[in-house]
């Protein structure tokens, strides 16, 4: 039931809609503050788009580097500390799924 209204909800935005209302506020709180335009941990910046294809592939969640990253399975983990919380994790990974379409430049 959760999962038809899940995807009844993103059938009904666009990618950038998503990608603003959904996506940006966890980039924007969870990896902002260390991976931004003035400081770019691992040369990857989630305010350059360009720097996140190294970590992202498009449409394949399962196969890129920022999902493996953040469910704490790999070498690299992030964030430092506890693994996102599920439903974050989620949505990031639909993101993906979705082509990792981009909004309104973070802030």
């Amino acid at each position: 039931m959760i999962a038809v209204a899940l995807m009844a909800l993103l059938a009904a935005q666009t990618p950038e809609q998503f990608f603003d209302r959904k996506v940006a506020p966890i980039l924007t709180k969870r990896c902002l503050p260390c991976h931004n335009k003035d400081l770019d941990n691992a040369a990857v910046s989630f305010q350059n788009p360009a720097t996140l294809k190294r970590v992202i592939v498009s449409g394949q969640p399962d196969q890129s580097r920022l999902i493996e990253t953040l469910r704490h399975e790999g070498g690299v983990r992030m964030p430092p500390g506890l693994p996102l919380p599920k439903r974050e994790i989620k949505v990031l990974r639909e993101w993906v799924k979705q082509g990792a379409v981009f909004g309104a430049p973070l802030r």
